[in-house]
C-alpha cells in the first residue's frame, strides 16, 4: 500500500485519502451542482477505488456540463472497460479522439479495448498512433508488444519490450 501525507502530516493510506477526497468533493458538489471539475475529480477518485458505476455517473455529469472535455470521455471509457463493457468504452475513447486527435492516452486505451476483443491488428494500429504522438510512451510500447506477441510477431514484440526497458532505465 502506498502512503500519503495528510494535511496534519500523519500517514494515511491511499484508499483513505481517496475516501476523504470523495467526501470533500461531495461537499463542493452539494454547494454547487454545476461544478464540473468536482464531478470530474470525484469520478477519478471513484475510479481509483474501483467504484466504477459511481465513476461513470460522475464522468457522465461532467460530460453533460462540458461535452467538449476529451479526458472525461476517456476516463469514463476506462470505467466502462473495467466493467467489461468494451463497446461502450470504445465509443467513449472514440469520442475523446473526435475532440482531440492528439490524445495519446485515448489511442492507447482504444488499443487495450481492441486487445480485450482479441482484435490485435486493430489494437496495434492504435498503439502505433499513441507512440507516434509520444515516442517515449513506454506503456504503449508494452501494450503493443503484448498485441504483437498475440499475433505471433515475436521479434517485433521483443523489440517493443526492449524499448520499454530502455525507456524505464533498464528497470523493466
Amino acid at each position: 500500500m502506498e502512503w500519503v501525507h495528510g494535511t496534519d502530516l500523519s500517514l494515511i493510506g491511499e484508499s483513505d485519502y481517496a475516501v476523504q477526497m470523495i467526501q470533500h468533493l461531495t461537499g463542493l458538489i452539494r454547494a454547487n451542482a454545476e461544478d464540473r471539475r468536482s464531478y470530474f475529480l470525484r469520478g477519478n477518485a471513484y475510479l481509483d477505488r474501483g467504484e466504477f458505476l459511481l465513476a461513470i455517473e460522475d464522468f457522465t455529469r461532467a460530460i453533460e456540463l462540458d461535452p467538449q472535455d476529451p479526458v472525461a470521455y476517456n476516463n469514463r471509457g476506462i470505467a466502462y472497460r473495467s466493467l467489461v463493457q468494451t463497446e461502450r468504452a470504445i465509443e467513449d475513447y472514440r469520442q475523446a479522439l473526435a475532440l482531440d486527435v492528439h490524445y495519446r492516452d485515448a489511442y492507447n486505451n482504444l488499443g487495450l479495448a481492441f486487445s480485450d476483443l482479441s482484435e490485435f491488428e486493430t489494437a496495434v494500429r492504435h498503439y502505433d498512433r499513441a507512440i507516434e504522438l509520444d515516442p517515449d510512451y513506454w506503456y504503449a510500447y508494452n501494450n503493443r508488444g503484448m498485441a504483437l506477441w498475440a499475433l505471433g510477431h515475436r521479434d517485433e514484440a521483443r523489440a517493443d519490450y526492449a524499448k520499454v526497458k530502455s525507456l524505464l532505465g533498464g528497470q523493466a
